[in-house]
């Protein structure tokens, strides 16, 4: 991988499977929406078609911010399949995509999702907005600086954190639905005529073509040839992607991993010297601090196994001062020096979300009885995908990662002693934002030699 670089931010946009049913086309509901140019004719993705006359909420403090999603974060890590060997994912994402759906629902299944997602809708529509405010300000002081900046200093990181909403055209949605979309998620509206199949076709092209834009083509072809159908109306989408080198090139050198089923292999490792270091009964870390130290790499080695680690941030979710909650702040205000040395890593995730959100108690919003009238009471609708896929490369330049997710919604039917800690066997990892403490990014390494 090489350093990051500086690129334009783009627009909200488009997801992947998640595809909605519905009957018969309806009006678009009048928003104070204006027309936008749907071609520009240079292959470019174009503007929203649809862009409400409303002015983005202003994004709260960010101290901290990142606290409301790590109730889910755990949760959710927690529930995912632990068989795969490798998995990497973005609960933030999920929680925001997932946020979206749920300000046009109403009754239990609000409630559901509220208790699932860890806090009220609104307050995680306005969570997210000031989440994706700060992400978007990483390495803007680098980049001002970058005419004085010593030439061979890490480029400036890059971090994105947008959104989007697709449309059947003429389909009527209330108004207050698409105004918070507006405001709290900067959505502007693309509208796409799924009952045609030359225009279905185009339709997800454009989607999946602003995913790949959206995370630096590392997430492609989010929603698959015949995801979408005549009844499709509805998609929401969330997009996160990442940039950053370390301040120093660490350094490889060769070594051996052990798997969690004992087979001990040869290795490429990499070794650096950090600033902090945490420990508890579940699990001992350290974080690799970015160029600028907006962003940073946490890596986790369990004391006894992955699966006491995640199952005891599943049952202290809700507690703030344990699990991953206190793994984060102890990292971010306790400092060290750490010696580190673990395998640089380069994989990918691809999954459906909905079997594990039902487990973990979303039932009534996949079902007959979802109730999202705050979308349109013309129809009644519940959630018919909920998909994710996600990315990340580490090595001794820096890290990259991406995330994307999309739900579908349809019609029924202080430096202190020196520590040192050496990861070769099976670990967990979390990148986060500093400041809001927001885990952005993060799964588990059970065997470095295998990648994407």
């Amino acid at each position: 991988m090489t350093s990051p670089t500086s690129r334009s931010v783009p627009r909200p946009g488009p997801p992947r499977r998640a595809v909605l049913a519905v009957g018969a086309a309806l009006p678009l509901a009048s928003v104070g929406l204006a027309a936008c140019s749907d071609e520009t004719g240079t292959g470019e993705i174009a503007e929203p078609d649809l862009a409400a006359d409303l002015p983005r909420a202003d994004p709260g403090p960010a101290d901290g911010a990142g606290a409301l999603a790590i109730p889910f974060t755990a949760r959710l890590l927690g529930a995912v399949d632990r068989a795969e060997v490798n998995t990497v994912c973005s609960p933030l994402s999920a929680q925001i995509a997932l946020t979206m759906a749920g300000l046009g629902a109403a009754g239990d299944t609000r409630a559901q999702m509220e208790e699932v997602l860890g806090g009220s809708i609104d307050e995680l529509a306005a969570t997210a907005n000031t989440l994706s405010s700060v992400l978007a300000a990483v390495g803007d002081e680098e980049r001002e600086e970058a005419d004085e900046a010593d030439e061979d200093a890490p480029e400036p990181a890059v971090a994105a954190l947008v959104n989007g909403t697709w449309l059947q055209e003429d389909f009527a949605v209330d108004e207050d639905f698409l105004a918070s979309l507006a405001t709290h998620f900067g959505s502007g509206i693309y509208e796409v005529d799924f009952t045609d199949g030359r225009t279905r076709e185009k339709g997800r092209e454009r989607i999946n073509d602003w995913v790949a834009d959206a995370t630096d083509d590392l997430i492609e072809d989010l929603i698959p040839e015949g995801a979408l159908e005549d009844s499709t109306r509805l998609v929401l989408v969330n997009a996160l992607h990442l940039k950053a080198a370390w301040p120093q090139p660490l350094t490889p050198e060769g070594g051996t991993f052990a798997t969690g089923a004992g087979e001990e292999m040869s290795a490429e490792m990499l070794r650096g010297t950090t600033s902090s270091w945490y420990e508890d009964d579940l699990c001992r870390a350290t974080a690799l601090d970015t160029a600028a130290g907006d962003l940073a790499l946490a890596l986790v080695q369990p004391v006894a196994d992955l699966a006491s680690v995640l199952d005891a941030w599943a049952d202290a979710a809700d507690d703030s001062r344990a699990g991953l909650g206190a793994l984060l702040d102890g990292l971010v205000e306790g400092g060290a020096t750490t010696e580190l040395t673990f395998p640089g890593f380069d994989i990918d995730w691809d999954a459906s979300l909905q079997e594990t959100l039902r487990e973990l108690g979303m039932t009534d919003a996949f079902t007959g009885a979802a109730d999202f009238s705050g979308i349109t009471t013309q129809e009644e609708l519940a959630i018919s995908a909920v998909l994710q896929k996600a990315v990340i490369t580490v090595d001794e330049h820096g890290m990259e990662a991406a995330a994307a997710t999309a739900v579908g919604v349809g019609a029924v039917s202080a430096l202190a002693d020196v520590h040192e800690l050496v990861l070769d066997s099976p670990f967990l990892f979390v990148v986060y934002e500093r400041t809001t403490r927001a885990p952005l990014v993060l799964g588990w390494i059970g065997d470095p030699t295998q990648t994407r």
